[in-house]
């Protein structure tokens, strides 16, 4: 099951129910179509405060992760089982600023212009963020080691354009997805 939450303080600036099929169309493409995933949609003073607290920053980020499969006390459930995989907290206010740098540039080929930045949107972003935070709780961290960040970035290229709508890129045949690192609580690279 997906839930989306939207704080009253951004209600309304991204469709929760368009981000609701992004985020299934992103699990089962991860083979993972049946896990449990909750998503926030928050301001910057809430995510400078969990950032703080989890984070030990003292400033806002644009996507937080909160993983239900790290530490020694994670649930161990036999194959087929459904598993709650954690929270992904978005700042729709972040986000906002990030609109107008556009699409990352290693992103642009797999959203079908290599040179290009295609159009990029508030919806675009946050969709980007999800993926993002959602691998994160997956174990994937690219703050690892240069190849633990470049099989994150591979991963995001794979997924966004199948989740996004329409498949603005040609969609490349589903990939064996590379071995989790471990877990971590990060913003991604600008």
């Amino acid at each position: 099951m997906i839930t989306v939450m939207q704080r009253a303080s951004v209600r309304g600036r991204v469709n929760a129910a368009t981000l609701r099929r992004r985020a299934t169309r992103l699990l089962e493409a991860l083979g993972r179509a049946d896990d449990d995933l909750c998503l926030l949609l928050t301001d910057d003073a809430e995510i400078q405060e969990l950032n703080r607290s989890y984070r030990q920053k003292d400033k806002p980020t644009d996507v937080l992760s909160f993983s239900q499969l790290e530490g020694a006390d994670r649930p161990v459930l036999p194959p087929g089982v459904p598993i709650a995989l954690g929270d992904v907290v978005i700042s729709v206010e972040t986000a906002e600023t990030q609109v107008s740098e556009g699409c990352l540039p290693r992103l642009w080929a797999a959203m079908g212009n290599p040179d290009a930045s295609p159009p990029w949107t508030l919806l675009d972003e946050v969709t980007f963020l999800l993926v993002h935070g959602t691998l994160h709780l997956l174990g994937h961290d690219h703050e690892v080691d240069e190849a633990q960040r470049a099989l994150m970035e591979a991963e995001e290229a794979r997924l966004l354009p199948e989740v996004s709508s329409g498949g603005r890129a040609r969609r490349s045949p589903p990939a064996e997805p590379p071995a989790p690192a471990a877990p971590a609580r990060t913003k991604r690279p600008r």
